[in-house]
């Protein structure tokens, strides 16, 4: 079982740490933010790539080609040529080598991922 909250003598959750509170704050307004951002930009694509006469599936593919190439270039440091800078993410075999903290975060992008392909499905059906 997960701990819980420290409680107050009434019985109320103890209040978080301002600073805490603050990130909180700021994390959820950036990540709303992120969000909104990333499904105009995803509406957009849709519209445009529709509009120029390509399929639900050419763009779903489009999106996912360009989800996997962010993924990649978010995973670690490139020089521009695609390959890695010596920072001890990859071991040359297209293989990620770690403590396995990269775990959480691709699942996460799964999920986005997931989020993403489906706007693009209820957007392209609204333009019908």
């Amino acid at each position: 079982m997960a701990p819980q909250m420290s409680r107050t003598d009434d019985g109320s959750p103890t209040p978080l740490p301002a600073e805490l509170d603050r990130a909180l704050r700021r994390a959820t307004d950036q990540t709303v933010s992120a969000l909104t951002s990333l499904r105009k930009a995803v509406l957009q694509h849709v519209v445009t790539e529709r509009e120029r006469g390509a399929t639900l599936p050419q763009i779903q593919l489009d999106l996912r080609e360009i989800i996997a190439r962010a993924q990649r270039d978010g995973d670690g440091h490139h020089n521009g040529d695609g390959h890695h800078n010596g920072d001890g993410h990859h071991n040359g075999d297209g293989h990620h080598d770690g403590d396995g903290s990269r775990d959480g975060a691709h699942g996460e992008n799964e999920t986005l991922a997931a989020q993403v392909i489906k706007w693009t499905d209820g957007f392209y059906k609204r333009s019908d």
